[in-house]
C-alpha cells in the first residue's frame, strides 16, 4: 500500500513540474498581452493649393499636417503619371499640426489630376523611433 502512495506522490511531483514549465514557456512578444505596445506612426493630412508656374502653366504646391510631433527626412511625390520626386526636408522638428512644405519655397509641380501619392519618411519625436508612411490624395481639375 506504500508503494501506491509513493506513486501518487511522485505522480502528483511530475504534474506539477510539467504545469509548471508548460505555463512558463516562451512565446512571441507579439503574442502576450503585457508586452509594450508598439509605436504607432503619425497620422498626415494633406492640402494643395493652386499655383500659377512659370510661364503661366496651372501648377499646384503640396503641404503636409501630422498629428505628433516629427522630424521629416524626406517626401517622395508620386503624381498620377507615375513621375516621382524625392524632395529634402532637411530633417527639421515639425510640432503638432504644423504646416510641412512638400516642395522648396517659390516651386510647383505640374497640376495633374487624379492620385498623387506622398511617401513622408522621418522619425517622431522625442522618442527617435523611425517611421515610413505613404498617403494618396486625390487632386481633380
Amino acid at each position: 500500500m506504500q508503494n501506491l502512495r509513493f506513486d501518487s506522490k511522485l505522480f502528483l511531483v511530475a504534474l506539477l513540474v510539467f504545469s509548471i514549465s508548460f505555463g512558463c514557456s516562451s512565446k512571441d512578444d507579439d503574442d502576450n498581452p503585457l508586452a509594450p505596445a508598439q509605436p504607432q506612426p503619425p497620422g498626415f493630412t494633406i492640402s494643395s493649393i493652386n499655383v500659377a508656374l512659370q510661364g503661366g502653366t496651372e501648377g499646384i504646391q503640396f503641404f503636409g499636417r501630422a498629428n505628433k510631433d516629427v522630424s521629416v527626412i524626406r517626401v517622395d511625390v508620386i503624381d498620377p503619371l507615375n513621375q516621382k520626386t524625392v524632395y529634402n526636408v532637411g530633417g527639421g522638428v515639425f510640432l503638432s499640426a504644423e504646416i510641412i512644405a512638400f516642395q522648396d519655397t517659390n516651386f510647383g509641380y505640374f497640376k495633374a489630376s487624379g492620385q498623387w501619392s506622398f511617401r513622408i519618411v522621418g522619425n517622431a519625436e522625442p522618442s527617435k523611433e523611425t517611421f515610413d508612411v505613404t498617403i494618396n490624395f486625390n487632386v481633380s481639375s
